[in-house]
């Protein structure tokens, strides 16, 4: 037991959240989402391999890479590639990683004032994909070096989930597992009219974190009133300080293909973890 307690402990979650993972983990049915995505990653390497590494594309330059991997989406302004990826199949460690890369296409068809404020945008949402998977990975190398006999697995994927005319959307979706897991997810908006990352205060002015936490209160009680199985962390009299006061200035969020915005949470951040990583549509 205190093996598999050092273990779980040398995964870093937010700070904020620690106890709200514990408790939940204790009392939480198994997640089904959790356990999809476990078989995801299991299957990403042969059974019959004893231990398989691989580290793609270790020394290639970011522009072939990006060549080689290209990977085409609907719209002509921005495109995917996979930059990297990094693959691990043993029999206590799994990893499967495909680092995204947002580019711009050179004729998207706006100005060049617009062309030159996406390409800006897009660099620096790439170095905060890199910098959040490049940890990711880290942490994973470090743990199969110190707990030899433990367990281990991680993933990282991304899905273009807007792209239409106005908006570019791309999601992120990063698992860590030791014992139980850990999902969390991060998206990315572009107004392909202006080159510039959405913010929420584009959608809901300068109040927007009292408008959209009000707004993402009354549908947690709404859902929980329709469903006994949801639970989220409102008006929670055990334990008052669990409760979702309001969203965060950074809230992640995206643009659904209805033009309306989606709010995200991480597994644990606002529910138990049966609940994993849960949104809230809020239409304008």
């Amino acid at each position: 037991m205190e093996r598999w307690k050092k273990e779980y402990d040398s995964i870093k979650v937010p700070e904020n959240m620690k106890e709200k993972m514990e408790e939940a983990v204790m009392r939480a049915k198994e997640s089904k989402k959790r356990a999809k995505t476990k078989r995801i990653i299991r299957c990403a390497g042969s059974a019959a391999a004893v231990f398989a590494f691989l580290l793609i594309l270790p020394n290639t330059s970011r522009t072939a890479a990006a060549a080689m991997q290209r990977i085409p989406v609907l719209g002509d302004f921005f495109k995917v590639v996979t930059v990297r990826e990094y693959q691990v199949e043993e029999d206590r460690y799994q990893a499967d990683v495909k680092v995204p890369e947002v580019v711009p296409e050179e004729n998207g068809g706006v100005s060049e004032e617009t062309a030159q404020q996406a390409k800006k945008t897009a660099d620096a949402i790439n170095i905060d994909i890199r910098q959040i998977t490049d940890e990711l990975i880290e942490e994973f190398k470090s743990t199969m070096e110190e707990f030899e006999d433990g367990y281990g697995d991680i993933m990282v994927d991304s899905e273009v989930l807007t792209d239409d005319e106005k908006w570019f959307s791309l999601g992120l979706v990063l698992y860590q597992g030791a014992g139980s897991g850990y999902e969390r997810h991060r998206h990315y908006t572009i107004d392909k009219e202006t080159g510039k990352r959405a913010a929420l205060a584009d959608f809901f002015g300068d109040d927007y974190v009292a408008v959209v936490s009000e707004e993402v209160k009354e549908q947690m009680r709404q859902r929980m009133a329709d469903d006994e199985n949801v639970i989220y962390w409102i008006d929670y009299e055990d334990v008052p300080e669990w409760n979702f006061e309001s969203i965060a200035e950074e809230q992640d969020f995206y643009v659904n293909k209805d033009g309306n915005v989606v709010v995200c949470f991480d597994e644990y951040e606002v529910a138990p973890g049966y609940m994993g990583c849960v949104e809230f549509v809020i239409e304008q």
